[in-house]
C-alpha cells in the first residue's frame, strides 16, 4: 500500500487533489521540450528547458506555496540535498573546485518536484506518458526523413568505419544534440508506448500507439548508439518478465519486429552495434574502452577523496589517460555515473549517490503485472541506473521528469489501487 510522503495530506483542500488545465500544459511544454533542448535557443545562456522549469517554479511558488513548502521539507528532498553538501564539501578540497555539476544535480531536483506538484492526478500522469511517446515520434520521424537515407548508401567495414559514417550523416542533420542523448530518449517513448499499446483495449487507441511507437524504435537505431540500444533490449525484456507476460503472446511480435529492424535499420548501423560482441575490436579502436581501463588504473587517485570535478577537467583526466583514443589532449568523461561521481568527490559522494538510489528504489511499486501506468514508471525509473552505467551524467533533467512521476504517484496516491482496464 502507498502511504502519503505528507502526514497532513488529507488536510488539504479537495482542489489540491487534481492538475487544472495550467498544470497539464506546463507537463507536455516541459516534456517536450527536453526532447529539443539543442535545437532550442539560448536566452542570456541558459536552455530553454531550464528556463520553463524556473517559470513553473514560479508559477507554483504563487498558486501552490505551502504545496512546495511540504515537499521542500519532506525526506525525498533532504536527502536528494544532502547528497549535493556532501559533494560541495568534497569539492572544496581540491585545486581549481567547480560547482557547475553540482548546481545542474540541484536543478534537477528541484525540476523534480515541480513535476510533483504538477501531476496531482492519473490525467496529468498519462498527459507526461503520453508526451514522451509523441516527442520520442517526433524526434524519431525527424531522423528517419532526415538521415536514413544517407545512411542507407553508407558501406562501413569495422567499428572505426561504421563510427565515422554515423558521424557524416548527422553532421548536416537539422537536429542537433548528443546522438547517445537522441537514441535514449526514444528508448523511454518507445518502451512506453509500447506498454501501453500492449494494455490499451480500445482498438483505434492501440493502432494510433503502434503507429506512434514504431518510428521511435527505429530512433533508437539510427543514431548507432549502443547505449540506447542496450536500454532498449534490456527495459523490453524487464517489461516482459515483471508485467509475467506470457511469452506465447509475443511469439508472432517479436520475430516480427526484428525482420522489420533488419529490414528498415541500415547496415552500418548494424556493423557498430555489432562490435559489442567483438573484443579484440572494442581494445583496438573503441574510445570508451580505452577510458575505462584509464578509470581502473588510477583508482588510487580518487579513492577516498576524488580529485574534483573542475581539477579533472582542468587536466587530471588527461594526465590520467582519460581521453579519446585520437585526441589525447582533451579530456572526457568516465561514461559512468558511478565511476564519475567517485572520480569527482571521492567515497563519501559515492555512498551518498548508492545510498539516495536506495531511497528511490524503495518508492517504486512492483506489484506492475496488469497495470499500465505501474508499469511505464517502474520501467523508467529502471532505466535511469541502466543509463548510469553506460553514461556519466547524473543530472539529466529527463530524470527529473521520471523520479517526479515516481514522487507524484506516491505524494497523491495516483497508483494505490491498480486501474480498471477500459
Amino acid at each position: 500500500m502507498l502511504v502519503p510522503l505528507s502526514a497532513d495530506l488529507s488536510n488539504q483542500a479537495t482542489d489540491d487533489f487534481r492538475s487544472n488545465r495550467i498544470d497539464r500544459i506546463l507537463i507536455f511544454i516541459l516534456v517536450f521540450s527536453i526532447y529539443f533542448e539543442s535545437n532550442l535557443p539560448l536566452i542570456y545562456g541558459a536552455s530553454t528547458p531550464f528556463l520553463l522549469f524556473g517559470l513553473t517554479l514560479f508559477y507554483l511558488a504563487v498558486t501552490r506555496l505551502k504545496t512546495l513548502i511540504r515537499l521542500f521539507s519532506g525526506k525525498y528532498f533532504l536527502i536528494s540535498i544532502s547528497f549535493a553538501i556532501i559533494c560541495v564539501f568534497m569539492e572544496t578540497l581540491h585545486p581549481f573546485p567547480s560547482y557547475d555539476f553540482i548546481s545542474r544535480y540541484v536543478n534537477m531536483i528541484i525540476g523534480m518536484f515541480c513535476i510533483v506538484a504538477l501531476c496531482r492526478d492519473r490525467m496529468a500522469l498519462d498527459i507526461a506518458l503520453f508526451t514522451f511517446i509523441l516527442a520520442s515520434a517526433v524526434q524519431s520521424f525527424l531522423i528517419i526523413t532526415g538521415t536514413a537515407p544517407l545512411m542507407q548508401n553508407i558501406n562501413a567495414v569495422g567499428f572505426s568505419d561504421a563510427s565515422q559514417a554515423r558521424l557524416m550523416a548527422f553532421e548536416e542533420f537539422y537536429l542537433r544534440g548528443n546522438l547517445n542523448d537522441i537514441s535514449y530518449f526514444s528508448s523511454i517513448g518507445s518502451i512506453i508506448g509500447i506498454i501501453w499499446a500492449y494494455y490499451e483495449k480500445v482498438a483505434w487507441k492501440k493502432w494510433l500507439l503502434v503507429a506512434l511507437t514504431f518510428p521511435s524504435i527505429l530512433g533508437v537505431f539510427l543514431p548507432a548508439s549502443r547505449t540506447g540500444a542496450v536500454i532498449f533490449f534490456a527495459s523490453f525484456l524487464l517489461f516482459i518478465y515483471k508485467s509475467k507476460i506470457k511469452f506465447k503472446k509475443w511469439a508472432l511480435a517479436i520475430p516480427t519486429l526484428l525482420i522489420l529492424l533488419a529490414f528498415t535499420v541500415p547496415d552500418m548501423v548494424w556493423v557498430r552495434l555489432g562490435s559489442l560482441i567483438r573484443i579484440t575490436e572494442l581494445q583496438e579502436e573503441d574510445s570508451r574502452t580505452k577510458v575505462y581501463i584509464a578509470v581502473l588504473k588510477n583508482v588510487n587517485q580518487y579513492f577516498i577523496t576524488g580529485v574534483g570535478s573542475g581539477n579533472y577537467w582542468h587536466g587530471w583526466a588527461v594526465n590520467a589517460g582519460i581521453t579519446n583514443r585520437f585526441t589525447t589532449d582533451v579530456a572526457m568523461a568516465a561514461h559512468n555515473a558511478f565511476f564519475q561521481v567517485w572520480i569527482y568527490w571521492g567515497l563519501p559522494a559515492l555512498i551518498a549517490f548508492l545510498y539516495l538510489m536506495s531511497i528511490y528504489r524503495d518508492a517504486i511499486v512492483r506489484d506492475i503485472a496488469g497495470d499500465r501506468r505501474r508499469t511505464c514508471i517502474y520501467i523508467f525509473i529502471m532505466i535511469i541506473p541502466m543509463i548510469f552505467l553506460f553514461y556519466h551524467s547524473f543530472y539529466h533533467k529527463s530524470f527529473s521528469i521520471g523520479l517526479g512521476l515516481l514522487l507524484s504517484a506516491r505524494y497523491w496516491n495516483l497508483l494505490e489501487q491498480k486501474e480498471t482496464l477500459s
